[in-house]
Parts: C-alpha cells; structure tokens; sequence
C-alpha cells in the first residue's frame, strides 16, 4: 500500500529535479524536491501552530497552487483533510464544519467565510488559543497567513505509513438535496484512485507526463486522479486556478499538455475558443472525462479535435471512485464496462442486492464495497451508511441494464426517474437526444404532477432560436420512444446549479410549475 505522501515522495526520489508543479499565476515552479521541501516547511509550521496528528483540518480554497501544497503538508503531518467546496456559501461551509467536528481551516482571507467559520470549528487541541484559521491572500482579524505559516521541517516526526484503513481524507458529495455528506476515504484507497489513470486511459509512466488542473483539487478526480496521478507517474502537473477556456487552450499549446481529465463542460468551452486549430492540442496523449455524460455530437468533436489522443469515459462516484468505464466512447456515449478495480452488478430496484436482474433489465447499479478503493463510510452519518453500504454492496442510485456483452447501459439515477403512465423514463436518455441539436446549449428533464399520468415529462431548456415545436419535431425523429418524449417545453436563461455544478431538480420543478401555470 502507498499513501498519497507515499505516491509523491517516491516520484520525488526517482526525479529530484524535475518539475512537479508549475502555478499558472506567478509562474512560480517547484521540481519535486522543492515540492517534498515546500509541503514539509508548511507541515512543520501546521504543528507548531497546534495541529496535531489526527486533527481534522478543511482546506476550503479554489485550485492554487498553495493549496496542493497546503493538502500535502496537513497529510504529511498526519491530519485528516477535509476539502470542502470553495464555492459554497459561508453559512454552508460553516455547517460542514460543525458537522464533521473540524478543528482548523485553511480558506481565502474573506472576512464572511472567517466569520461563520470560527462559530463552527470545534476546540481541541489546536493551539493555546483555540482552533486555528490560516488565511490565503493576507489576514482577517486574529487569522494566521498561510505565507508564513512555516517552520523548520527537522521537528517533524519522521513519516510512517499508516494502517490502511485509518481516515485519511474527507471528500463532500455535491449535495443537491441537503448538507453534503462527507465522504471518509482510507489511505489504503489511494492506490485503487490513483492507478486506474494509468491503468485504464492509458497514462504511461515518465516526466514526459504534463496534466493541467482542470478539475478541483476538493474533488475526487481533481484530486487523486489529476494531481496525485500525474506526480505518481513523475509528471508536471500544471494549476489552472480557475477555469477559463482561453487560458486553458494557451496552456495547452504553450506547454505541450499531454494529459487532460475534466468535465464535459470543460471540453464544450474549450471548443469554442476563437481559432481554435486541432494543430494546438497536438501534444495530448491521454484524455478522459467524467461527471456527467457526455452529449454524441459534442463526442464526436472532441474526438476529432484531439485526434491523437486516446480518449476514455469514465463513470465513478465519490465512494467508489471508478466502477466502469469506456475507451474509445464515440457511438456509445453511455455504455461502459467495468474497471480494473471494481466488480459490480445489476440489482432489483428496491430490492435485496442479492436479487439480481436479468440481462437486459433495468436495475441499481451495486458496486463491491470490498474493493480497496471504496470509501469507509459517511462523515457521522451511520445511519445513511448503513443505507448505502448493504451487506458488502454500494447502493449507487444509479439505474443500469446489463448488456449481452457484458457491458452496461446507464440509463439514470433513481430519484430522477419519471414515472408517467405506469413507464418508467430516464432523464439522461432524452437529455443526450435534446443535446444533440446545435441550438441547445442544456437541457434537463423533470416528472412534473399530471391527473392522468400521475407525472408528463417536461424538457428545460437554455436554447436559442428555436421553439417547443421544432424540438418535438426533432425527438419524433429520433430513436427516442414516443411516450418518452416531453410534452411541455420551459425555456430559461440557465440551469439552476449547486456549487458542485449539479442541476438542481427540485429547485427546476418550482421554476418550471411557476412558468408552465403562465
């Protein structure tokens, strides 16, 4: 087993001088020696402030790079780190907090996020005057700057690798319909989140290797699968701090980027980059995305955008991390079978994970839970736990069919489904058919109340030039089944979204009943 600390010490063993990190405001680059250096000073720092081994300590920044290197020097001192989602409200964030009995915070010198913070944290060991508040970008009120919060790395205690199954991170799922749930992931996780890049998109080992932070470093794949996975493999990882396609495009092309994994947002955006040429992105290898699917016609331009690169879909969640995935996706948008870490099968909606569907009925996606890569548990929730995790099985949610192949068709999640006529819909099938038309831009399927159907499909859309009756002229010449099709239109300026980017169905309803009663 290799910890995370593990993963990049040993890179940096093999490669002291290489360049391990390269910020993308200040130009400022750390070879993985310096990186060791930097994450140890701060480590050291961290301690003499009162954190102590064990601590929960949130980092709550957006992708710079002090905080890659705030993640390792709390994880080098033996801290369980708590990323939360920068983009979450300060009330939010102070509610997570409370929740999981943190007792430090990193977070940008904001005066609102200090504020709520402080009420939230819990006392502890964390110094002689209570929890501990290290500040980015200056100091509010009592806050520590993260700049200076060094000290000399000889005090540390030497590194030894922890039980494999001691908390090492804490991870928040997107939280569409509540608090988000933290996520504990062991350090016997990280080799099953960091070895399936190389394992199955193909991410050949060398310091050839140059990933560009797409993704957040508080997510699972920004995290353990772009950061660690690109250092593991003793490449240069290259921050974006903040997602901006045209920067993202220049840096691509300048720095010969070999290795992309993002959303299919990010790829969308970077599509529409003024004089955007194939010829800029010549240098990626290995490109995969995650998220959400991915529309057929985007697929298609994607793939010939960057035409040399190998391209892999991966579909995986916060506790599991990868169960399937698909390379080559292009005609097959949500098909996948299953990674190398991972067994899985198709269980009766509703039912006992032993009571196993047919090839071809739909069912809840189960993944093994026995795999090491499955996360512990939910952050003080047993109860939800004990929920997801049934007799050696995750319950996903997510709504699958069993191909004769072997493979599967994702067809949904659970508490999306539209039932309307006794039929059971699936969002994502009519939103992959309404993506394809150049003159959307998003779309989302709600089950809206209806006397006769008990729910009729409803389609929000943010379009252009176009009405509700040349789309449901385009579904009827679709492979879409008619009983599928959407039978009310609403057309909005955006989606509603959570800060992890997820629609917000329950909030689209409201939205769409106020419209549609117009």
């Amino acid at each position: 087993m290799q910890t995370v600390w593990d993963h990049v010490r040993l890179a940096a063993a093999r490669t002291p001088d290489h360049p391990a990190i390269v910020d993308d405001r200040s130009d400022r680059e750390l070879s993985f020696a310096g990186l060791i250096a930097e994450a140890e000073a701060m480590a050291a720092g961290f301690a003499a402030s009162g954190v102590a081994r064990g601590d929960r300590v949130a980092t709550m920044l957006p992708n710079v790079l002090e905080h890659a290197v705030a993640i390792l020097a709390l994880h080098r001192l033996g801290a369980v780190v708590c990323m939360i989602n920068p983009r979450l409200k300060p009330d939010e964030a102070a509610a997570l907090i409370a929740d999981g009995e943190i007792t430090g915070l990193v977070c940008p010198a904001d005066e609102q996020i200090v504020t709520a913070a402080r009420t939230a944290l819990s006392s502890g060991p964390s110094g002689p005057s209570g929890p501990s508040v290290f500040t980015f970008g200056g100091t509010v009120n009592d806050t520590q700057d993260l700049a200076t919060c060094r000290a000399d790395a000889v005090t540390l205690a030497p590194w030894t690798t922890p039980a494999a199954d001691e908390l090492a991170f804490v991870m928040y799922t997107s939280g569409t319909t509540g608090l988000p749930k933290g996520v504990m992931i062991s350090h016997g996780a990280t080799d099953g989140r960091v070895l399936f890049v190389p394992l199955q998109c193909g991410l050949r080992h060398g310091t050839h290797n140059r990933g560009l932070g797409l993704m957040p470093l508080f997510h699972v794949v920004g995290f353990h699968a772009c950061f660690v996975a690109t250092l593991s493999m003793n490449g240069t990882y290259y921050v974006h701090s903040a997602f901006d396609p045209a920067a993202a495009h220049a840096a691509i092309r300048d720095q010969g980027i070999t290795f992309l994994f993002g959303a299919p947002a990010h790829f969308h955006a970077l599509l529409t980059v003024p004089d955007f040429k194939p010829a800029d992105v010549v240098s990626v290898e290995t490109l995969a995305y995650a998220g959400a699917v991915m529309p057929g016609t985007l697929l298609e331009r994607v793939a010939g955008a960057y035409a040399g690169a190998r391209m892999t879909n991966i579909y995986g969640t916060t506790e599991t991390m990868n169960a399937l995935y698909l390379s080559d996706p292009v005609g097959w948008p949500t098909r996948y079978r299953p990674g190398f870490y991972s067994n899985v099968r198709v269980g009766r909606i509703g039912g006992a994970v032993d009571d196993i569907c047919a090839v071809g009925e739909e069912g809840e996606l189960l993944v093994d839970s026995s795999a090491d890569a499955t996360f512990l548990g939910y952050l003080n929730r047993p109860d939800v736990t004990a929920e997801k995790l049934v007799d050696g099985w995750y319950r996903t949610g997510d709504i699958v069919a069993r191909r004769e192949d072997g493979d599967f068709d994702l067809r949904g999640r659970v508490d999306d489904m539209v039932v309307s006529g006794g039929e059971n819909i699936y969002p994502e099938e009519i939103e992959t058919v309404l993506m394809q038309h150049e003159a959307v831009r998003e779309a989302a399927i709600i089950g809206m109340p209806d006397d006769q159907w008990t729910e009729r499909v409803v389609a929000c859309v943010v379009a252009a030039g176009i009405d509700a009756a040349a789309l449901d002229a385009w579904c009827q010449n679709s492979a879409l089944a008619n009983y599928k099709r959407p039978r009310d239109y609403v057309f909005l300026d955006a989606l509603p979204r959570n800060a992890a980017n997820k629609v917000l169905r329950r909030e689209l309803k409201d939205i769409a009943a106020g419209i549609l009663k117009k």
